[in-house]
């Protein structure tokens, strides 16, 4: 039952932490949004690009990226 207890609390961290991951590997170029080049390296990401970079900047930003990994 400890075993349990101890993945349900730790288990929205983790999702939080492979998130932020992701997000740092496709952002290649490190300035902080992901662009069409570099969604392409995650083909759901880069099917829906344009629905998620709400701004139309042509760029992902992290607040656009979380809306994305909520769907």
């Amino acid at each position: 039952m400890k075993k349990f207890a101890f993945i349900l609390f730790f288990l929205p961290a983790m999702g939080a932490f492979a998130t932020s991951d992701l997000f740092a590997a496709l952002d290649k170029d490190g300035n902080g949004a992901i662009s069409k080049a570099e969604a392409a390296a995650e083909s759901r990401l880069a099917a829906a690009f344009d629905e998620y970079d709400t701004d139309g900047d042509g760029q992902i930003s992290r607040a656009e990226f979380d809306k994305y990994q909520s769907n």
